[in-house]
């Protein structure tokens, strides 16, 4: 219950983040704005303050900013509606959305590099009988100190490398109680798939985590460019995901996450505690960034590609077809958010663990 509330908040916090960034630049820009609402439909709840309507809508499932002006038929030609703007200062508040949730994104990853970040040590949780590692005498409670020469700080460094290695004997330095010793692994070439569909030749040796971890600190300048470089690490990823997508080589089932999922997830990161929240906080926020530049009419990026068909043609799409557009959209919206939350209950085996509670 309290994870579900958690994620309510973050979400809803992510939501409010985002339109506040289309009503600050609007309002830079002199447009008036009538409605600020969080959630779409039937208003809730509702307040006035100044010429501003605040509102919070029973579908909770975005947001919008209702500005002066901003469709032809409730046009007056005024300085302060939206439709007197050029196309580019349009463009600007459009955008402003996405963007300050990426700006929250990048402030979350850098927080979350500065106060510490856990990660797993390289001590072998357990060797896997009939394996490269059990062979060579790697034992439970073992500590990786160095693999090839390299100094091992984390599992995940020791795993690239291992990955890195099929077939190629490796020399590990392992630390046994007080005492050290070397030992020659060659990792077993096994082929794999990476999360984008694509076929590559791994090493494995045939080991698993304690579970044992530290927390990893940055100083607040060199964080800045490490977020920089893991933010871009993951739009590259993102990309790379949709396209696969798109021409068949990763389900949508095995990588989108929903609603449920994101509760789950929270749940997860919250009993490791502030660093893992914070880390998903940046995650989520980023996603919602990219999400909302998707070419889909009721969405923010749907609204650029109008804009920018206007530029083009040198004059407005109409009404009519951005309205027919807009509800194709939200009928795509409420059909994608049906589909990932069923994907979410089979993958979480959702269904298991509320038997085995209830039994």
């Amino acid at each position: 219950m309290v994870s579900a509330l958690m994620s309510m908040f973050i979400m809803g916090l992510l939501v409010i983040v985002h339109e506040l960034g289309h009503l600050v630049v609007a309002r830079r820009f002199g447009v008036k704005i009538l409605r600020f609402s969080i959630g779409f439909g039937p208003r809730l709840f509702r307040w006035t303050r100044g010429e501003t309507e605040y509102a919070v809508s029973a579908i909770p499932l975005g947001g919008y900013v209702k500005m002066a002006g901003e469709q032809e038929t409730e046009q007056s030609h005024q300085p302060w509606e939206y439709l007197s703007k050029s196309i580019g200062t349009r463009a600007a508040i459009v955008f402003a959305g996405p963007f300050v949730n990426y700006l929250v994104a990048l402030v979350s990853l850098w927080v979350v590099f500065v106060i510490g970040y856990p990660e797993l040590l390289p001590i072998v949780g357990n060797a896997i009988e009939g394996t490269p590692a059990r062979a060579a005498g790697l034992q439970s409670g073992d500590r990786i100190q160095s693999v090839d020469g390299r100094p091992m700080g984390s599992w995940d460094e020791m795993t690239r490398l291992i990955h890195a290695s099929p077939g190629r004997s490796l020399e590990f330095v392992i630390e046994r109680g007080t005492e050290s010793t070397t030992m020659t692994i060659t990792p077993q070439p096994k082929a794999s798939q990476d999360p984008f569909g694509r076929s590559r030749m791994i090493g494995l040796v045939g080991i698993s985590p304690s579970g044992a971890f530290h927390s990893t600190r940055i100083g607040p300048v060199t964080a800045i460019g490490r977020t920089f470089r893991q933010q871009n690490e993951w739009i590259g990823q993102t990309m790379m995901a949709l396209w696969s997508m798109m021409t068949g080589k990763l389900s949508m089932r095995d990588s989108v996450t929903g609603p449920i999922g994101i509760i789950y997830l929270t749940s997860e990161a919250m009993r490791m505690g502030v660093a893992p929240l914070l880390f998903l906080v940046s995650l989520f926020s980023l996603s919602l960034a990219i999400f909302n530049l998707f070419p889909v009419p009721i969405l923010d990026g749907g609204h650029l590609f109008f804009l920018a068909l206007e530029k083009l043609r040198g004059r407005p799409v109409s009404v009519h077809i951005q309205e027919r557009a807009a509800q194709v959209g939200f009928c795509m919206l409420i059909a994608l958010v049906v589909v990932v939350c069923v994907n979410d209950v089979n993958r979480f085996g959702l269904f298991e663990k509320l038997s085995r509670w209830i039994k």
